[in-house]
């Protein structure tokens, strides 16, 4: 696994900062918070196993299911050397993250401090919202017969519902995140994905408990066509005091769409 690291300009004494990105997303997708939570704190930025620069091994060499995703992560985290972290995750990215922290939380020194979601999917939102993953999991197969071709047009569409407004995506954007969309193993990621979905979202429902106690921020933009923000006021009453915030006028990825908002309210949380 590969991951950004960048070391705090004026160190203060708080735990590094790990962001995990969503489905299709990258340590890319951070390019507007990392810098400036560098400034003060230790950062870092994952590509999960399978996506970004990351391997990519053969989804029947590798298991890319919700728990040996958390494991991974987990390690990951360990690797770091730090007592403590914050972690922050999205969409995709914040299941594993949740039930990450949830293995967490049976050792003996739990490493993960506090856990800020945004909008991640959980076991309670309606199946008719995962539209993303939906769209995205049968051009797998097309991809392998030679169709890559069509990934500018598919990265078009998966784009356009994740933005509130199609025109804060720049040609940098799209080109970011032609590294996922422009490679048929992406496309087989989500597949494997979406094969477990069903249970691995049982598997998390029956972890949140563990974690109930936690310092949680759950963060959506009210435009949210991927995982609504209703959903996460079901989602909400599995913490005993999580911070609800929905920010006007944005999609599935507030963290690019209003990264100034963004930026204040995950630093106001964080400490």
């Amino acid at each position: 696994m590969r991951y950004l690291h960048l070391t705090a300009d004026e160190p203060r004494p708080l735990p590094p900062v790990v962001f995990v990105h969503g489905l299709m997303g990258y340590s890319f997708s951070w390019r507007h918070n990392l810098e400036f939570f560098a400034r003060q704190r230790e950062v870092c930025a994952v590509d999960l196993l399978g996506m970004g620069h990351s391997d990519r091994p053969e989804t029947n060499a590798a298991d890319f299911g919700l728990e040996a995703a958390a494991c991974r992560l987990l390690q990951l985290l360990h690797s770091l050397g730090r007592s403590q972290v914050d972690l922050v995750a999205t969409s995709h990215g914040g299941a594993v993250a949740m039930l990450a922290a949830s293995m967490d939380r049976t050792s003996p020194k739990p490493i993960i401090r506090r856990l800020a979601l945004v909008a991640p999917a959980h076991p309670f939102m309606p199946e008719t919202h995962v539209q993303l993953a939906s769209f995205l999991a049968p051009f797998g197969k097309m991809f392998s017969n030679g169709l890559a071709s069509c990934a500018a047009a598919v990265q078009t569409h998966a784009m356009g519902l994740m933005y509130s407004h199609q025109t804060r995506m720049t040609l940098d954007t799209r080109a970011g995140y032609a590294v996922n969309y422009g490679d048929a193993r992406s496309y087989e990621y989500v597949q494997e994905v979406m094969r477990r979905w069903r249970a691995d979202m049982r598997q998390l429902e029956a972890a949140l408990p563990s974690i109930a106690s936690m310092p949680v921020l759950l963060l959506w933009g009210a435009d949210d066509e991927t995982v609504s923000a209703v959903s996460g006021l079901q989602l909400r009453k599995c913490f005993d005091h999580a911070e609800f915030v929905v920010l006007p006028k944005v999609g599935h990825l507030p963290y690019e769409e209003d990264p100034l908002a963004f930026n204040r309210c995950l630093l106001q949380f964080l400490g």
